[in-house]
Parts: structure tokens; C-alpha cells; sequence
């Protein structure tokens, strides 16, 4: 046919023409052998892979009046086959899905398919770009897609398959198209230049394979653009003018540059080709696939490499005297390169080149520990101005005994070794702080869960179950949503077993979980009380009390040292219970954002226990110093 683009001149007519995908059609030419063929199937798969030329394929099959039974292909001879291919075939229905993807068109298709074929034997409908239609229109086909006719055939096409309704996906049979292999492509290319009488070197057929990215129909259409600029005879420089990678001498060049450290010479080129008025992302493609080349040669793996004997040479004589960090360096630097917002600038390639030809980041020695900061004096009172009223005097204040913090005990150094046949109990006491340390980087949803572990109370090993108690029931509520989540509870109990050389569960003990501060008020403290405790505080006895209002929170795991790298408040200090709280809750402001705004991600309660301030219930409590202090 005069003025037919090639793609559509040498679209495939038999399931045996269609270029890599042989897996299915082998499945379709079997199912239309045998007449075991389905009501609806579901094609998918990158574009220009076979998608729609297999569905008109299939509904020449059905229809084909010359085929015998026993085979699958159509015979492309009868009326029906010719009027496919022709576009004149009443039974054959190509809906294009992204301008008729409302609930009016997929009604209007759902009244029509009610009715028998007019010329054929199966009225076959074809859904192009079917992740298009939206929800009502999905809705609305779901019925007829479930119970059609049983003369129809539904084939819906579509390159983004996750966006069709799980619905719609399981009443199909489903086939999913790959890009087409270089070495199909470019036999398929050559068959067709041979037909069109053109002269086109396995060169420029490898260029035209690698510019289509796996797409054949891309292939086809830049062979005829190809053949419709320079003739019946087509060399590697017009082929490389035209498709706009002429740069790759340049690309080479640079990839020499970057690898060998020539962080000069490797702008120099990427500025000529600047100068030169080409788009850089030729240019960024090609660096990116010699860079993949250099990475293959250096593995092992040239073998797999579609290059020129010249251009893998020089690749592997480069690939040859450099470390595998720099080309490995080089290609993640410019696999991230983007001129999505900037694409005549070479300035992403410049920067890319530069930051490669920096030394390899170091890290960096971990900070000395810092003395904790001396405590600010209490501010001055203000004074009043002239004529202001005279500020109201404060509440007495009994004096309080001045207390120095006394210096922490030593830390214990790590043991060297555990014995293996030692009890767990003991294996885990003496691991525990190491075992906190390895779960720094266990993925959490909210909270650190090494940071939740250091505040429990205690730790116990019950058969293959380490039960964890904490002192306070929020803390042990946010560990138990953080184990919700599979990958954190895998890697907890991988990292235990590597510890402890025993595969254990983790059980977040509830029993006795009621914090501190529920059970102040169930003893009657005011909020303030209550406060002050979930912050680690507790309720001294009042003067004649035989046993204290609250028992004491239980005391820090005894293998943990206290953080003492900041001053907690003094313990004497008195709650002024007159003075209102800032967010009208009986508890001070202590939210998940605050718990997720501090270094590790652990709330204020999941750090360490710190030490317990006294809040005295009355002010006649002796006037002792709080433990861990000193006068």
C-alpha cells in the first residue's frame, strides 16, 4: 500500500511471525488448536512488544472460514482474514480505553455485545490502554467480563497492569509481553530492509535495536525513517546522525576520563559536545552503557556485552588497571544523573564528573564525650517599672538542702568472651548491653526498639520465649506495635539467635504493666503527682506514713549503667501544685511527634531510667538526699 509506514506494513499475520514472545504464542496457538480458548484475556507488557498485533492475530484465528481444526494459525487468504486485515471486519471492535474511558462507553459496549456476530463466527473485543478507564467504567464491565456471551472474546491490553482492579485482573487470563532480545530484533530488521530493498549494515542495526529500548515497532519506525532520509543505502554515520548518539567516540572518551581520575579532561568533553548544540542525553545514555560494559568486563561477564570488538577493547584494557570501587563509583554517580528539570545544561554531568574525581569519603572519628554542661543559674526576678503595680508575693518555699550530683560509678567493661555452655540466663545478662547495641538499626515504625528494650525492667527466658517486663505500660505498648510489624520481629529475633545461639520469640510480658502513675492515682496523688511519676518520679511516704503511698518503680536492669551525660532536676525540688498544666490533661504534653523529633527516634520514656526525683507529699518529709546524690 502506497505511503504505509512500515510498522503497519509488516504488522505480523500469524502467531508465528510474532517476534519474541514464544511462550505465548505456543499457549494461544494451542488454545485456538484445540478449541480451548478463553473469554477474556489480559495482555501486558512494555509497548511495541506484540501486544495488540497478537489480539488481532487471535480474532483472525476465531474467525478464519479456511483453517483446519488441528491448527492455530489463520490462513490470511479468506474474507475474514483480509477484512481484518484491512480494518473492515463488523466483529472485530478496537476500543481505545484512554478517550472512551467513561461509564457511558462501557455501557453502550455492553448493550452491543448482547447481539450475535453479524459476519463471523466471534465478535472479538480489543481495550486498548485498559488501565485508562476509571472505576465506574470498570465496575460497569465487571458483570460481562464475568458472564459474556458465548460468542465474545474480551483482550485488554495495557502497560500498567497494577492499575486495573484485582477484579478485573482474575477473570483474565493474563500475558505478559517482555522487550524483544537484540539479537531478534535485529534478524527481524534485516528481513524487513531485505523486503523494502534497502542496504543496512548489522552496525546500524545494533545502533536502531539499542535506540528502541526493546520496543520493536520504535525499531521498525526508525529503520523507515532511516531508509526515507538516505536512501537504499544507509552507513553507520548517517545512522548515528540521525538517532543523535554521533557521540559515541565522546562517550568513550569520557568514560576513559572518569575512570582514570582525568577530572579535567573529562569536562573538556563533556563541554565539546555542549558547544556542539546536541542534547547531552544521548551523550548521558551512551556513558551510562559503556560504564555498565566496564563493570561487566571487570566481573567476569563480557561475554554478555553487544559491543564492537574496537569499543570492548579499549573498555577492557581501562576496565583492566582500575579498582572495581571507582567504575562501580562512576556508574552509581551517573545512573542518578536527571535532566528532567534542566536538560540543555550540562552542568548534572559536570557536577557528577567532579564529585567523582573527589577522594572516597572517610569516616569520620566518632566525638569525644562532652561533660555534661553546668546547671543555668535560676533567672533574676524582674524588677518592676515605675507605676506597675507591685508583683504578688510568692507562696513560702521551704529551703531546700543543697545537692551536688555525685560522680557515677565506672562502667563495666565489656566482657572479652562469653562461655557457650553457660546458662542463657547468665549468656544474656552478660550480652544484653551488646544485644542493644546490634538493634540500633532494626526498621521501626515510630520508636527505637533498642531504646524501648534498654527502659524494660527486667528480662526472663521462659522456654524458647524472652519475656520482657516494663515498668511502665507505655513503653511496653509502643514495643508491641513496633513487633507488629514482621520485618522488625524477624530482625530482633535474628540478631537474639546470633547473639545467643538459640532461636528465641520476644513476649512483651502485660501482667504487671500498670505504670507508676495509674497507681498514683488510684492512691489519691493529684495530677501533678501523677505527672511527675510517668516521668520516672515516685511518692515518698508522708511524715507517719509506715510504708509509702506508691510502691517504688522497679530499678533499672542491673547490667545497664545510668546516661548521666546531662544533669537530672534536683530531687528536692517541690511541685507548685497551684500552677496550671500547659495542655489541660491530668499528664504533661508527651506525644508520638515529640517521641520521634529525638536523635534515635525513641520516645522520652524508651531512653534510660533516669534517676527517681523524690516528689514529696508533704513538707515534712526528712530532709535526706535523694539516692545518687550527695550533700
Amino acid at each position: 500500500m502506497a505511503g504505509e509506514v512500515l510498522y503497519r506494513k509488516w504488522r505480523p499475520p500469524r502467531f508465528s511471525d510474532i517476534v519474541g514472545q514464544g511462550p505465548i504464542t505456543q499457549t494461544l496457538t494451542q488454545a485456538v488448536a484445540h478449541g480451548r480458548t478463553a473469554h477474556a484475556y489480559l495482555f501486558c507488557g512494555p509497548r511495541g512488544t506484540g501486544k495488540t498485533s497478537t489480539a488481532r492475530v487471535l480474532a483472525k484465528s476465531l474467525n478464519c472460514t479456511m483453517r483446519p481444526p488441528s491448527v492455530g494459525d489463520p490462513c490470511g487468504a479468506c474474507d475474514s482474514c483480509r477484512a481484518i486485515d484491512n480494518g473492515s471486519f463488523m466483529d472485530l471492535i478496537e476500543v481505545d480505553a484512554a478517550s472512551n474511558r467513561g461509564i457511558d462507553e462501557i455501557r453502550d459496549l455492553r448493550e452491543k455485545v448482547r447481539f450475535a456476530p453479524t459476519v463471523g463466527r466471534n465478535k472479538v473485543y480489543i481495550i486498548d490502554e485498559a488501565h485508562a478507564l476509571t472505576n465506574d467504567a470498570f465496575n460497569a464491565f465487571l458483570k460481562t467480563l464475568e458472564e459474556p456471551p458465548p460468542h465474545s472474546v474480551f483482550v485488554l491490553a495495557t502497560t500498567e497492569p497494577e492499575r486495573l482492579p484485582p477484579t478485573i485482573i482474575s477473570r483474565c487470563q493474563r500475558f505478559d509481553f517482555h522487550r524483544i532480545a537484540m539479537q531478534d530484533m535485529t534478524d527481524r530488521l534485516a528481513g524487513i530492509a531485505q523486503e523494502e530493498g534497502a542496504e543496512v549494515s548489522p552496525e546500524v542495526l545494533r545502533l536502531i535495536g539499542r535506540a528502541s529500548g526493546g520496543s520493536l515497532r520504535d525499531a521498525t519506525n526508525l529503520l523507515d525513517q532511516l531508509i526515507t532520509s538516505f536512501g537504499s543505502r544507509v552507513t553507520v554515520e548517517q545512522a548515528r546522525e540521525l538517532l543523535g548518539i554521533s557521540g559515541e567516540e565522546s562517550a568513550l572518551a569520557l568514560v576513559k576520563h572518569l575512570l582514570t581520575g582525568n577530572t579535567a579532561q573529562a569536562l573538556e568533553v563533556i563541554n565539546g559536545v555542549a558547544d556542539e548544540g546536541v542534547d547531552l542525553r544521548p551523550l548521558h545514555r551512551m556513558t551510562v552503557e559503556l560504564l555498565r560494559a566496564a563493570l561487566l568486563v571487570k566481573s567476569g561477564a563480557a561475554s554478555s556485552l553487544d559491543l564492537s570488538k574496537d569499543t570492548q577493547a579499549q573498555l577492557t584494557f581501562v576496565a583492566e588497571s582500575v579498582p572495581l570501587d571507582q567504575i562501580m563509583r562512576a556508574l552509581r554517580l551517573f545512573g542518578h544523573v536527571s535532566f528532567r528539570f534542566d536538560q540543555p545544561s550540562p552542568l548534572p554531568l559536570e557536577l557528577a564528573a567532579v564529585e567523582l574525581g573527589l577522594p572516597p569519603e572517610t569516616a569520620a572519628p566518632a566525638p569525644a564525650a562532652q561533660a555534661p554542661a553546668p546547671a543555668a543559674a535560676p533567672p533574676r526576678p524582674a524588677q518592676p517599672s515605675a507605676g506597675s503595680p507591685a508583683p504578688r508575693p510568692a507562696a513560702p518555699v521551704a529551703p531546700q538542702p543543697a545537692y551536688r550530683r555525685s560522680p557515677p560509678p565506672p562502667a563495666a567493661a565489656p566482657a572479652a568472651s562469653v562461655d557457650p555452655s553457660a546458662p542463657i540466663d547468665q549468656r544474656l545478662t552478660a550480652l544484653w548491653p551488646s544485644i542493644l547495641k546490634s538493634l540500633s538499626g532494626v526498621p521501626k515504625r515510630k520508636f527505637d526498639v533498642a531504646a524501648l528494650l534498654r527502659s524494660s525492667g527486667h528480662r526472663a527466658i521462659r522456654g524458647s520465649d524472652l519475656v520482657v517486663t516494663f515498668p511502665h505500660q507505655s513503653n511496653s505498648e509502643r514495643l508491641m506495635g513496633e513487633l507488629e510489624d514482621p520485618r522488625c520481629r524477624m530482625e530482633v529475633e535474628r540478631r537474639l539467635q546470633e547473639a545467643l545461639g538459640q532461636q528465641l520469640t520476644i513476649v512483651v510480658d502485660t501482667g504487671e504493666q500498670r505504670s507508676n502513675g495509674e497507681r498514683s492515682g488510684e492512691a489519691g496523688g493529684g495530677h501533678l503527682i501523677r505527672a511527675a511519676v510517668n516521668y520516672g518520679g515516685q511518692v515518698v511516704a508522708e511524715a507517719g506514713q509506715l510504708e509509702p503511698a506508691v510502691p517504688p518503680a522497679p530499678a533499672p536492669y542491673a547490667s545497664e549503667t545510668p546516661d548521666v551525660s546531662a544533669p537530672a532536676p534536683y530531687a528536692g525540688e517541690t511541685t507548685d501544685a497551684s500552677a496550671p498544666t500547659s495542655h489541660g490533661h491530668d499528664t504533661p504534653h508527651h506525644s508520638e511527634e515529640a517521641a520521634n523529633a529525638s536523635p534515635n527516634g525513641a520516645s522520652y520514656a524508651a531512653g534510660p531510667e533516669p534517676e527517681h526525683a523524690a516528689v514529696r507529699a508533704s513538707p515534712d518529709d526528712p530532709d535526706e538526699p535523694p539516692e545518687g546524690w550527695e550533700r
